[in-house]
């Protein structure tokens, strides 16, 4: 059995609750839900208002796609979002609540683990027209992105949604990561994107060593780099 994976999730506070006094206690519901509906988690914590913008609440999942779904029912707000958890990784979200509620966007899930020293290249992804973007050349220009990402000390974990200003021409995604002299490096992952709308998200796991990182020192900046070695799998 795989181990879990241990979740701290800060909740940050709607106007509505804000508004309350500190005294006041509060009842947040917490789901976990996968792609057929089955529970993972349905729990209902009770904290009080406090003096901070925000409550942590803490639980175990099992790994892979989930959807959560956070909710203050007396006071009207909600959040929703989609996520993956690696086994065996603690992981910490933050999600803020907002009045009434929809059902978000499908996004591509992309994570992996990483090293610490992870941090310190400050990585992050960007999109190029990818009928321009070739291998050990000068990268063309940045597409407009909608890609959040979230670094933990073990792992990342990215949130790639299609931006329609773009078209849906195949784009390019990489992974960018900044040089001891400021610099950038860009590596090619090889994933399709965008994809066609879908109703749950797409999940691709890209592990990041260290050997992996030290093998681009000499590598030149600004150039889409393809090492063989950078594989993705499906999550």
């Amino acid at each position: 059995m795989l181990p879990l994976a241990h979740v701290v999730l800060h909740v940050g506070f709607c106007s509505a609750i804000a508004r309350q006094p500190e005294a006041t206690q509060i009842a947040l519901r917490v789901r976990l839900t996968d792609r057929i509906g089955r529970t993972q988690v349905d729990r209902v914590y009770h904290f009080d208002r406090g003096d901070e913008a925000q409550s942590i609440v803490e639980f175990d999942s099992a790994f892979g796609i989930w959807r959560l779904d956070v909710s203050a029912p007396k006071y009207g707000c909600t959040a929703t979002d989609y996520l993956f958890f690696i086994a065996g990784h603690d992981r910490s979200i933050v999600e803020a609540l907002a009045p009434g509620g929809s059902s978000p966007k499908a996004p591509m899930l992309l994570s992996g683990e990483a090293p610490q020293s992870f941090l310190y290249v400050q990585p992050t992804f960007v999109l190029f027209d990818k009928s321009l973007a070739v291998c050990n050349k000068p990268i063309p220009a940045q597409l407009p992105e909608q890609i959040t990402v979230e670094n933990d000390q073990d792992a990342y974990y990215a949130w790639l949604y299609h931006d329609p200003s773009t078209g849906w021409a195949p784009q390019q995604l990489a992974l960018r990561l900044r040089t001891p002299t400021h610099q950038y490096h860009y590596v090619r992952v090889p994933v399709p994107f965008p994809l066609p709308w879908i109703a749950w998200p797409e999940s691709i796991q890209f592990n990041v060593t260290q050997e992996m990182v030290d093998s681009l020192a000499g590598d030149p900046v600004d150039t889409l780099l393809c090492p063989k070695l950078w594989k993705t799998s499906a999550g």
